[in-house]
């Protein structure tokens, strides 16, 4: 006859699935570094895909904290520093990019965003993490190559690829 204990995870495993909404906010920082010398360095599509996985983190960490009941204010913290320091860096990434390649354009949106993320906040305090994820993502297309352009777009608006013939 199974017992209770017998029935839960080993003491090890509930002590990494524990912490895995804090481990995938604390990689965040690090993706966004490495999409931003990814684009700095004229990998776009490489970049990009960071960026993606980056994005992912970001809606599985929180995904998580709420399934597991696991909220907390330092978590919150946490989410807030992660984000901050991804974007900064892709934007950095961004900014130098533009810069090296002329991208007058791309200087402007980047600027609109941080302006605007500044003026929202006064009067709207839930930002919209989809919405400030889409333009950067779009920013990072500027600097693919054409080629590696559609298979990006399908995995960032989340298709399948079937359409797609590489």
């Amino acid at each position: 006859m199974e017992t209770q204990s017998d029935q839960r995870a080993p003491r090890w495993a509930t002590g990494v699935f524990d912490r895995a909404p804090y481990a995938l906010t604390t990689i965040r920082p690090f993706v966004g570094t490495a999409s931003g010398f990814a684009v700095l360095s004229d990998n776009g599509a490489v970049g990009a895909w960071l960026y993606l996985a980056g994005y992912v983190s970001d809606v599985a960490d929180g995904f998580l904290s709420r399934a597991m009941k696991a909220e907390s204010d330092s978590g919150a913290a946490l989410d807030g520093l992660a984000d901050v320091a991804c974007h900064a860096a892709v934007g950095v990434g961004l900014i130098g990019a533009a810069v090296r390649h002329g991208s007058l354009g791309v200087l402007v949106v980047l600027g609109i965003l941080v302006a605007g993320e500044r003026l929202i906040r006064r009067w709207i305090s839930a930002r919209s993490a989809a919405g400030k994820a889409i333009v950067m993502f779009a920013l990072l297309l500027v600097f693919c190559d054409a080629d590696q352009r559609p298979l990006l777009i399908d995995a960032g608006l989340g298709g399948d690829g079937d359409h797609l013939h590489l």
